[in-house]
């Protein structure tokens, strides 16, 4: 196995150490899940309904799958940006791969590809931006028809786990939460330095100082199993995981039937999607309710000792508490 790579966090890098969620992220990895099923099968139930899709089939769209499901080692990187919020929309990523530099562009496809660039990419030295035009449409595209109906979940079981390590970090201390995060992390707090073990050669050095540039820690669905990572500038060094849980994320949701005559039959569905911690928005969004009266549901649930709210950031989450999850044992 190659040797570690290994980044320096100065202290200003630790107090820049946040996290935050990538749609662009799992919109590419979930095109590499599709096109290698077999190290995939936690996602059977969803790979089972889009594996042919015509993203990957399609002559129009071969550049783009080209593109995103090249070697598996890395992406080009200015397809995935790191995300600096928690609340990154896919539209404000995908502007931003479209306003890569032309330069930027050039080099990251010799990185990647060398000179086994497909000839479906050969358009993008010529044109980058021209050609990112299009690519990104078709990534909108694909968006649309596979995780777009399914991204409230998605996005419930990232936002839980951001909750869950942000805690784990303010109550455990930074060795604790990278380990817990992924194996093949392991940070020393003496001399400032994490780990992360790699499965396949690198070209790079291994050893990189931040420098005060931070970390982004992005939880993500469909990099399970492995760990990704970007350090090169312009970005800001990134680390994306498998999110905690995943093996629940395609389970039916819990029923509410029996519930519901004690509760109602909203604040019994609300509970029910509290499996997960969620926000207001989110459970707005994923019952179709006005976010107010969410809000006044969830107040009362948590007048009744079933939820309770927990802050991360600028995000309020609400999980169930003991109470609430003894009603579905």
């Amino acid at each position: 196995m190659p040797p570690p790579l290994t980044l320096s966090l100065s202290t200003a890098d630790l107090s820049r150490l946040r996290w935050a969620v990538s749609p662009a992220w799992e919109l590419l990895a979930s095109i590499r899940t599709l096109t290698r099923p077999a190290r995939h099968v936690i996602h059977m139930p969803w790979l089972s309904e889009h594996r042919h899709d015509p993203l990957l089939a399609g002559p129009v769209t071969s550049a783009a799958y080209d593109l995103t499901a090249g070697p598996a080692s890395h992406l080009p990187g200015f397809l995935a940006p790191t995300p600096l919020s928690p609340l990154t929309a896919l539209d404000e990523e995908l502007d931003e791969v479209r306003r890569t530099p032309a330069d930027v562009v050039r080099r990251d496809l010799n990185a990647v590809f060398g000179d086994d660039l497909p000839a479906t990419l050969a358009p993008m030295l010529q044109a980058p931006g021209r050609e990112l035009e299009t690519i990104v449409a078709d990534l909108s595209r694909y968006w649309q028809r596979t995780l777009a109906p399914v991204w409230p979940r998605i996005r419930a079981l990232l936002e839980s786990d951001i909750h869950y390590r942000a805690r784990s970090l303010t109550e455990r201390g930074p060795a604790a939460m990278f380990a817990d995060i992924h194996p093949d992390l392991a940070f020393d707090q003496a001399t400032g330095t994490l780990r992360i073990a790699r499965r396949r050669p690198a070209l790079l050095d291994p050893h990189r100082p931040l420098e005060g540039r931070g970390l982004v820690l992005v939880p993500s669905a469909f990099a399970w199993p492995s760990l990704y990572f970007k350090t090169a500038e312009p970005w800001v060094p990134v680390i994306r995981y498998p999110v905690r849980g995943v093996g629940t994320l395609w389970e039916p949701p819990a029923g509410t039937a029996d519930l519901a005559p004690a509760l109602g039959a909203t604040r019994a569905r609300l509970l029910a999607l509290l499996e997960t911690p969620a926000s207001t928005l989110e459970l707005a969004h994923r019952t179709g309710l006005a976010q107010g009266g969410v809000s006044a549901h969830l107040h009362k649930l948590t007048q009744a000792g079933l939820i309770a709210p927990h802050r991360t950031g600028r995000i309020v989450l609400y999980s169930r508490t003991a109470r609430g999850e003894a009603l579905y044992r």
